[in-house]
């Protein structure tokens, strides 16, 4: 009985020094980041940037390589949503999105999705 008591003890006592580690934390702030940043991107036209006087920050592109039939395809909005992640990060706030080619059967993927875009910073 004894022994059964200090081994319940101790399993007890070792448990309480147990540390579970987790990403959520890094994951959570990447996904308000990218939300907070994507917020800051407006979307435009060739012709509205150039009667703004926008400046052009640099080229941007995103893409997707679906491996195989049965894995997750993403949508284009998702790949549109990172070009909006990326204007910011350039330092731009206005994206004029360009087009979404998609490829099927390509040598590596199933389907492969890449979307294109020019960043332009807007001074208010």
């Amino acid at each position: 009985m004894k022994l059964t008591f200090i081994i319940t003890f101790l399993a007890i006592a070792g448990c309480s020094s147990v540390r579970v580690n987790s990403n959520a934390d890094t994951y959570l702030v990447n996904q308000i980041e990218n939300h907070m940043r994507k917020d800051a991107v407006k979307r435009y036209t060739y012709n509205e940037v150039w009667k703004l006087g926008a400046a052009q920050v640099g080229f941007v592109e995103s893409d997707y390589c679906q491996l195989d039939f049965r894995d997750h395809n993403i949508d284009q909005n998702t790949l549109i949503s990172s070009l909006e992640i990326k204007t910011q990060k350039l330092g731009g706030n206005a994206l004029v999105f360009d087009s979404c080619l998609v490829n099927r059967n390509t040598a590596s993927c199933h389907i492969y999705t890449k979307c294109k875009g020019m960043a332009y910073n807007i001074s208010y």
